[in-house]
């Protein structure tokens, strides 16, 4: 019975509700709970939230854990920091509620709304994703160099012109706080309001710009597309023909714009974009290259081939086109029997639907996507454990999402075998008490016998 209070106790670990300060911004990482999940969010001092989903097993959640206490007092006032364990009872309903899978989740949480957290995981990059989300959502340009600036730093971005803005408004403050010069320009007109709105709500994920009124060079904004009349919206991607958007001037239109271009032309696939690019509607055509400096300009000259095709390829608007590194993504790749000695390879994926097409004799574009066509090339299915971490990982999403049931059943089962185990030590003790006083019986009874008298005839 003390084994079991003490497993008891062990599994109820955690279940203590910390007090939560609000009204002042955060400079630690918050421990939060059902209890006090909304109240946490609702905090006006405290607007922005990056949240961490995590279980006190996961050692990939343990070594987050101390760069989310660095960022804390740095982050102050731009993004407070939350932590919810989800094996915790009082918290699993908050995990379970935002279809929490895996540990660590990040997400952020902003007017409302919460998303999973875009970017890298190491310390420049999340900070680097704060100071962006605490600046307004549109950065505003100047020159047609400012421009190329920006896209050698973020490959591709979504600009808004239009020749009415002004920045004379009727309401020069928010919130209190003088607008910026951006901001005014943003309020001026209708087409400018919506841009506004949806790069706020994309701002975690996009970069949005605007291209000052009256300073600019005709002929430059003419190469983006823009025909010299109405507001203009456009994706611009370095050496890349720009994509004009053509629908209505509403937020609804031009947020499913925005969606739909959100992707480089040929993306290079890491950890914290992969599952974003694989669920954009497409396939994904992935060119597999060997990133060792030996082979740098033979997997260039691929990768240009590559980006051709995605530019004028016949079958350019059936897929999202990606590189992957096939030695840093080599055990991912074993699944499609691509190894890192047999680069460069090709690879379509349907990660949705777990489908993918391969052949390691065709490394020519073209040739490829004939093959898909002409059925020379056939899909395959992937193996039904393929990235899900096999049993274990099976009995834990289920141990997770069952819980406290699955804790209960644990506790049943572990008091079973105790109980079975103490009684097999009894029976034990038993057999050998009753063996030891047969053997008893036998010896006393030996030697009554040697007792005895002989009697003679």
């Amino acid at each position: 019975m003390k084994v079991i209070t003490a497993l008891l106790s062990f599994l109820s670990i955690g279940n203590v509700s910390l007090a939560l300060t609000t009204g002042e911004p955060h400079s630690t990482v918050q421990t939060l709970t059902k209890e006090n999940f909304d109240e946490a969010l609702n905090d006006p001092a405290n607007g922005l939230w990056l949240l961490k989903f995590y279980a006190p097993w996961c050692s990939h959640c343990k070594k987050l854990a101390p760069t989310l206490d660095k960022m804390a007092p740095y982050l102050s006032g731009k993004l407070a920091i939350g932590k919810l364990d989800c094996t915790d009872s009082k918290t699993k309903p908050v995990c379970d509620e935002l279809s929490v899978k895996g540990y660590p989740t990040l997400k952020i949480f902003r007017d409302g709304d919460f998303f999973d957290y875009p970017g890298k995981r190491d310390p420049d990059s999340m900070i680097a994703f704060a100071e962006k989300m605490s600046r307004p959502p549109v950065r505003l340009l100047s020159t047609p160099k400012e421009l190329s600036s920006l896209l050698a730093e973020h490959s591709f971005a979504f600009l808004v012109y239009d020749s009415k803005a002004k920045s004379d408004t009727k309401n020069d403050t928010k919130g209190g706080e003088e607008l910026s010069l951006v901001e005014k320009y943003l309020a001026s007109t209708t087409a400018l309001q919506v841009f506004g709105q949806v790069a706020r709500k994309l701002q975690d994920r996009a970069h949005f710009v605007m291209m000052a009124p009256g300073q600019n060079d005709k002929n430059d904004l003419q190469q983006l597309g823009f025909k010299g009349k109405g507001p203009f919206i456009v994706k611009v991607e370095a050496n890349v023909d720009p994509v004009v958007y053509q629908g209505k001037l509403n937020s609804m239109d031009v947020l499913d714009f925005v969606k739909e271009n959100n992707v480089a032309l040929v993306t290079d696939l890491q950890g914290h974009n992969f599952r974003t690019v694989a669920n954009m509607g497409r396939p994904m055509f992935i060119g597999v290259v060997d990133s060792s400096e030996a082979r740098r300009e033979e997997m260039n000259d691929f990768s240009l081939k590559l980006m051709n095709y995605a530019k004028g390829g016949d079958a350019k608007e059936e897929y999202r086109f990606a590189t992957m590194d096939g030695i840093k993504w080599s055990n991912f790749l074993k699944q499609f029997d691509i190894t890192s000695m047999a680069l460069p390879q090709l690879l379509v994926l349907d990660a949705p639907k777990r489908t993918y097409y391969r052949n390691d004799t065709i490394v020519d574009i073209e040739k490829f996507v004939q093959g898909i066509m002409d059925g020379t090339i056939e899909k395959q299915e992937q193996s039904a454990t393929v990235n899900g971490g096999g049993a274990l990982e099976t009995f834990h999403k289920f141990f997770v999402k069952y819980m406290p049931y699955s804790i209960m059943v644990v506790v049943l089962i572990v008091s079973i075998m105790i109980y079975f185990a103490l009684s097999d030590n009894e029976d034990e003790i038993r057999y050998q008490e009753m063996l030891k006083a047969k053997q008893e019986r036998a010896r006393k009874f030996k030697e009554r016998n040697k007792q005895k008298p002989v009697k003679e005839d």
